[in-house]
């Protein structure tokens, strides 16, 4: 007789299925023991919504600042959303924003990036609210990476908690920043005081 399947048991059954992931025989008879016991595999997709792609410029601006967010530079932080602003010189009391987005990021330092303890979209309102009122114009490719991020924000916290954004990132981000690095010293645009210097690496 087919036994009702117990959906209750799913995170157990995908990890058992990881654990045979190098042994075929012994996964396919698994499937098949899950298949008379009434389960029926479902392919799930993820879709965020939206897509951006970074030009060259927009691509190093995100790096540095990213750079500085990891750490946990607030005012450098400020600074650079200025600097790489549209119209710099068009942003109202530099200063306060700078020194805004330092008291953002410090409070952010003593929670941890961790899903479970921190909201993302709040703090990334914050920065926008802070962004408009210091009428910092940021680029558009910005924007649709931020509010990409907005929407991932939810999946991620339903799916695990207890993910550190940063920690998850920063590997990934820390080797485009190195291939871009060597790419520029290699064509002769990137000085030796410009090189990071962080333990960081490239970021």
């Amino acid at each position: 007789p087919i036994i009702p399947a117990d959906y209750s048991q799913s995170d157990e059954i995908v990890g058992k299925l990881r654990s045979l992931a190098n042994n075929p025989s012994a996964w396919h008879v698994e499937l098949d023991k899950l298949h008379v016991s009434g389960y029926v595999p479902e392919i799930i997709f993820i879709d965020a919504g939206l897509v951006t792609t970074l030009n060259t410029t927009n691509r190093k601006n995100f790096l540095d600042l990213f750079r500085a967010v990891a750490e946990f530079d607030g005012y450098r932080t400020g600074q650079l959303m200025i600097e790489r602003s549209r119209t710099p010189e068009l942003a109202i009391d530099q200063e306060t924003f700078a020194l805004k987005m330092q008291n953002l990021i410090l409070s952010v330092k003593r929670r941890t990036f961790s899903l479970g303890q921190i909201k993302i979209a709040d703090l990334l309102t914050d920065v926008l609210k802070n962004v408009r009122t210091h009428h910092v114009k940021m680029e558009g490719d910005f924007i649709n990476t931020v509010i990409s991020i907005l929407l991932l924000e939810g999946i991620g916290r339903q799916l695990d908690p207890d993910m550190d954004l940063f920690a998850s990132a920063l590997p990934i981000l820390r080797q485009l920043g190195g291939q871009m690095a060597t790419r520029e010293a290699k064509d002769g645009a990137l000085s030796a005081r410009d090189l990071p210097r962080s333990n960081l690496g490239a970021l």
